[in-house]
């Protein structure tokens, strides 16, 4: 089997293409190579704009592969409502021209989304069924990417992620880590509440996920997997919960955590108050259990304080 990873250099591509190396063939696209050695080492990296839709289509014609994975996204919230219109270009046209692409060629596409296609005032963890209301530039787009995805190939679905962490890329837990270790402030809103979820947690749920469909190619067809599904590790979390569990971990100065909110900080963007993911039909379908954000947050910082 061959798998294309679109944003493998990003957050969570890395730590797919790592789970994906014994998997078969391996093909990743990133806006940019970086410099350095390569992991996987076999992994054959190019470098495509995603944006460009004759590359796309020229690229995806030229490796014929049997999965495309689509991770890349304009993830900055506060650019992405500053300039929409690049939010969608990103967000939106591109996973369509990817679609298209996949359906031409007869790969199976999976998109990957977010948690902020909800509002987060639902007052429970989201189901797929429940209702899309994004409130900011960057969950429209996001909207529109799935809505692509879903229109483009029968052959594809959407998985919504929520609050990323892993080792690839800085994120919110490598810098509060970072600011415990250096005996810094560490800012953290209060209000805002997701699922925090561990990169490489969330990768072997991808790799489930495409062992299930590579041993039943009509999967989606058939209706034997939905169409969308939320890939998450398990409960929710404020920011101040995590790090507060961060400093814990580490034996750190509690007292470094600063308080504020979203409102204080005056972002362009809103951010939703709770867009906790349910897992449950994740679980139900892949049999992959996902463990708790705590759990997973323990195994993370083993690895950071490792290196």
């Amino acid at each position: 089997m061959k798998t294309l990873v679109i944003g493998a250099t990003g957050l969570l591509g890395q730590d797919l293409c790592k789970q994906l190396s014994g998997a078969g063939q391996l093909v990743g696209w990133a806006r940019r190579i970086p410099e350095g050695n390569r992991d996987p080492a076999h992994l054959l990296l190019e470098a495509l704009d995603m944006t460009d839709a004759d590359a796309v289509r020229r690229g995806i014609e030229r490796h014929k592969p049997d999965t495309v994975i689509l991770t890349a996204a304009a993830s900055d919230v506060d650019a992405c409502e500053k300039d929409p219109a690049m939010a969608r270009k990103i967000n939106g046209h591109a996973v369509h021209s990817v679609g298209s692409a996949c359906a031409a060629a007869g790969a199976f596409f999976v998109a990957v989304g977010t948690d902020y296609v909800f509002d987060g005032a639902a007052g429970k963890p989201y189901t797929e069924d429940d209702p899309t209301n994004p409130i900011n530039a960057y969950g429209q787009s996001k909207l529109e990417g799935e809505q692509f995805a879903l229109s483009s190939t029968a052959n594809s679905i959407v998985v919504r992620v929520s609050g990323l962490f892993g080792a690839g890329r800085a994120n919110f837990v490598s810098g509060a880590v970072n600011g415990f270790r250096n005996g810094t402030p560490v800012k953290v809103v209060t209000d805002q509440i997701n699922s925090p979820s561990y990169t490489a947690d969330v990768a072997g749920g991808m790799v489930r996920l495409l062992e299930i469909f590579n041993g039943d190619r009509e999967a989606v067809l058939k209706g034997r997997l939905p169409r969308i599904l939320h890939l998450a590790n398990s409960g929710g979390a404020s920011r101040l919960q995590v790090a507060r569990e961060i400093a814990r971990m580490l034996g750190a100065d509690e007292s470094l955590i600063e308080k504020t909110s979203w409102p204080l900080l005056n972002r362009p963007a809103k951010r939703p108050a709770d867009t906790t993911l349910s897992v449950g039909l994740f679980e139900k379908t892949t049999g992959f259990r996902m463990r708790g954000w705590k759990e997973a947050l323990q195994d993370f910082l083993q690895v950071l304080v490792s290196d």
